[in-house]
């Protein structure tokens, strides 16, 4: 199985946990604890969730830290990035406070990888700092495609 695979299978695992295990999920979705098993099993490679199952048990676990699980792997998989999208509906009036948040999320980013680089090196911490301010900014930045696409009457 390649390593690709082998992630999918670890956070397959990881979104059955985040629901409360194999019985839990198996009452969130069409599949059986016996199925669910095999679909986070590392030695059934040809058992994935079908989709459906998939959406049905990310939505569950939304609130846990590394949600989407499996959604983050595919994405990076397929050379992007998760990015969730503001949980508000977009009116295309916000943009000048969406302007201000964003030159401040830039700032926060710039400061954390300064602060990060100061000695020269930039540990683990350090970096799991900045990525954090950068998934922020991220959002934010999803946020205003969300505003100007609504006042150009197109889904974001």
């Amino acid at each position: 199985m390649t390593p690709e695979l082998l992630d999918l299978k670890h956070r397959t695992k990881e979104a059955i946990k985040g629901v409360g295990g194999l019985e839990a999920a198996a009452g969130f979705c069409r599949l059986g604890k016996s199925r669910l098993g095999e679909c986070q099993n590392e030695n059934k490679a040809e058992d994935f969730l079908p989709i459906d199952v998939l959406i049905a048990l990310e939505r569950l676990t939304a609130e846990r830290s590394g949600s989407p699980h499996i959604l983050r792997g595919l994405c990076h998989q397929m050379g992007g990035v998760f990015v969730k999208l503001p949980q508000v509906d977009a009116a295309g009036a916000n943009l000048m406070k969406l302007l201000a948040r964003k030159v401040q999320e830039g700032a926060d980013v710039s400061v954390a990888l300064c602060e990060a680089l100061e000695d020269g090196v930039v540990q683990p911490a350090e970096a799991r700092k900045v990525r954090c301010e950068i998934m922020q900014l991220m959002e934010l930045l999803a946020a205003m495609n969300a505003e100007l696409a609504a006042i150009e009457g197109v889904e974001a």
